[in-house]
């Protein structure tokens, strides 16, 4: 049987058959090995700063402190719990450990110093115009010139916003000063509707009017063609008081008739005809390379309106293109590095960069997106609603340290005071009838629906359109699907109250003011919390009280909050509609359904009649070309045709002309001279 034997203690086993007591024995070793394992944890846990010696002498001691600890007997002591020791903050995280109970500290994002410090304008809820103060009136500004407060009083705006009064002094004061000093570049973020666009446009034209002769020194960047047309009025009418060119560059319009507008040709040489440029990322970059004399080297502002939606990857390219226009020298708008800040620095560089300015309701907080533009010494504008809209401190998640510290804003999507933000779920097959019995209880005669897609707009203004059959209420589409001339026509009807609301996809969620908006419904949850701010901000501007509803299923409800979450706020008020609904509208529903699988059936028929009627077009013309003698020429070939007709056509021709001349030199006979008529009269004689 002793083979079978494992002996795993033979020190033990020797004792215990020598005849020591085995008992005992277990004991002492149970108890070194307690001793053992107290004595490596209190040495991994003290925090020792200890010269390293040589490998071999470590290994030596290692051992002999070993051998002592065995030959060392130290009198039996009690089983004793070791208590855990305070581990110093700077020690590693052991992993797997269980923290949850303790509450863990947000990480902060470390931003460069001009995001983390903005200047703070306080927003909230501005007077009504009847008890503005006296001395907030336009005329009592000092700042602002005669004939830009005559401009102003023709736009009917008799007072400035809190971001106005902000920036428009900083702007002027900033180019107030002596070369070389150069104006700071800004960037201002604040809600939709708090009167951006005047703020960089009133001190651009009082800086520019008093300008001898005409060049480009304003180019104002906007994301699509409707902005950009609503900015160019404004620009307009404030300029109507002074000598300055303002010229609209969109896709809406030709590239001929832009030109024209743009540049003239007198003796040779191109000059500007435009002051203020106003365009689109992609139409100017159409202009830099096709219009002959189109310069921005005397460029003294760049605006960029809705900056974080042009600084995306979609519209870069139009910044690598403006590079070549911009700057004489290799360190352009974008490239090469930044030179040092000093004196010797700014006087060389003075009057070469234009002054840029950034505005957007969502202003990007990442630095590397901003980074592109090379911004000098930055400043950042943003509101805070002295009526905040944020979630309650005492709710779950709430950041009760941003709360308080009014820096920490960046990144924090603000709305403006006036706007009263609801949410209504339902059934996802009942959203449509849910749209049409919220218009009709609450009675909205101006209202804008927003889809996630220029389809679904479709679809719901068609159900929409049956629904109000019997109403008064009109509505009608506004999406990609149309055309640009269309779209103006819509808003046009819209703002003369042809029309009473527009269902929109999210190309009009961006800067358009639409006057007198009561209502902004959602009928689909939005996809980014930018996109949310940007729906929302069509209503509730310059200072008019509006409305926001989100209509929402119990699946959207967990996503909704999520994106309300990354701007601090919660969900509002809920809105109820009747629940017997379906029951009430169930005719007029059932015809809206129906008729939208037919004028689905509809166009998918006329897309394959269209598909077809290419394919069998280019079958026929495939077989002429098979059974033809003659292949028919192509368009390259009797280009081709026709230039060696021209080539073969000036050779007879220079034939002809050099025939004319021989034979021209022939007849002719020049006249004799007396010499040789004397001559000729002595030789006659002589024979």
């Amino acid at each position: 049987m002793e083979l079978f034997t494992v002996n795993r203690y033979t020190e033990d086993l020797k004792e215990q058959k020598d005849g020591a007591q085995g008992t005992n024995n277990e004991d002492e070793i149970l108890q070194k090995l307690l001793k053992k394992a107290a004595k490596r944890k209190r040495k991994h846990e003290a925090i020792e700063v200890v010269e390293t010696p040589i490998l071999e002498k470590e290994t030596s001691d290692v051992k002999e402190s070993e051998s002592k600890e065995e030959q060392v007997e130290e009198p039996e002591k009690p089983l004793e719990v070791v208590q855990e020791e305070d581990v110093p903050s700077n020690e590693f995280q052991v992993l797997g450990g269980d923290d949850s109970a303790a509450k863990k500290k947000k990480v902060q994002m470390q931003l460069p110093n001009w995001l983390a410090h903005p200047t703070i304008i306080e927003g909230g809820s501005l007077q009504p115009e009847e008890e503005v103060p006296a001395s907030e009136a336009i005329d009592q500004l000092d700042y602002l010139e005669k004939y830009t407060c005559q401009a102003l009083k023709q736009m009917k705006i008799k007072r400035l916003f809190p971001v106005q009064k902000q920036v428009i002094p900083w702007i002027l004061e900033a180019h107030a000063k002596p070369p070389p000093f150069r104006p700071r570049d800004i960037c201002v973020s604040a809600p939709t509707g708090s009167g951006k666009t005047l703020a960089f446009a009133i001190p651009i034209v009082q800086l520019l009017s008093q300008r001898v002769d005409c060049k480009v020194r304003a180019l104002v960047v906007l994301p699509v063609a409707e902005l950009a047309l609503q900015v160019y009025r404004v620009i307009s009418e404030l300029c109507s008081k002074t000598e300055l060119e303002v010229c609209l560059l969109s896709k809406q319009h030709k590239l001929e008739d832009e030109q024209e507008k743009l540049v003239e040709q007198y003796k040779g040489k191109y000059y500007s005809k435009a002051d203020i440029v106003v365009t689109t990322p992609g139409r100017l970059v159409d202009h830099l390379h096709a219009t002959k004399g189109f310069c921005l080297k005397s460029l003294k502002f760049l605006v960029i309106d809705e900056a974080d939606r042009i600084m995306d990857a979609v519209f870069q390219n139009w910044l690598y293109h403006l590079d070549s226009h911009v700057k004489e020298t290799t360190d352009q708008l974008l490239a090469g590095t930044q030179a040092p800040l000093c004196y010797a620095e700014l006087q060389a560089s003075f009057g070469k960069q234009p002054h840029k300015l950034l505005f957007s309701a969502t202003l990007s907080q990442d630095p590397e997106k901003l980074q592109d533009l090379r911004l000098f010494q930055p400043r950042l504008f943003a509101t805070v609603l002295t009526m905040p809209v944020l979630k309650d401190a005492t709710e779950e998640g709430a950041d009760t340290e941003a709360l308080t510290d009014p820096g920490q804003f960046v990144g924090r999507y603000t709305t403006p005071a006036e706007l009263t933000e609801q949410y209504c779920v339902t059934e996802l097959r009942l959203k449509p009838l849910t749209v049409f019995a919220l218009v009709e209880k609450y009675k909205w005669k101006r209202f804008l629906c927003f889809t996630n897609s220029s389809d679904q707009a479709t679809r719901l203004t068609f159900v929409l359109k049956v629904l109000f059959q019997k109403y008064s209420t009109k509505v009608s589409e506004l999406s990609g699907n149309l055309s640009a001339k269309v779209r103006n026509e819509r808003l046009r009807d819209f703002a003369a109250g042809k029309i009473n609301g527009l269902i929109c996809s999210d190309a009009l969620a961006r800067g358009i003011d639409v006057a007198d908006v009561d209502v902004v419904l959602s009928y689909e949850t939005p996809r980014h919390i930018t996109t949310y701010i940007h729906r929302v901000g069509r209503t509730a501007r310059a200072g008019r009280k509006g409305t926001a509803v989100t209509v929402l299923t119990e699946q959207d409800m967990t996503l909704f909050k999520k994106i309300l979450s990354d701007a601090n706020k919660g969900l509002g008020e809920e809105i109820h509609v009747s629940p017997d609904i379906e029951i009430q509208h169930a005719v007029e529903y059932k015809e809206a359904l129906a008729g939208l699988r037919s004028e689905k059936v509809k166009n998918k028929n006329q897309k394959m009649a269209e598909k077809n009627r290419v394919a069998t077009k280019a079958l026929i013309h495939k077989k002429q070309e098979e059974t033809a003698t003659v292949r028919p020429l192509t368009l390259m070939e009797k280009l081709q045709i026709k230039a060696n007709e021209i080539v073969q056509s000036s050779k007879k021709s220079s034939e002809t002309k050099n025939s004319k001349t021989k034979a021209d030199k022939t007849k002719y006979q020049p006249k004799e001279t007396k010499k040789q008529i004397i001559a000729k009269q002595l030789k006659a004689i002589e024979n």
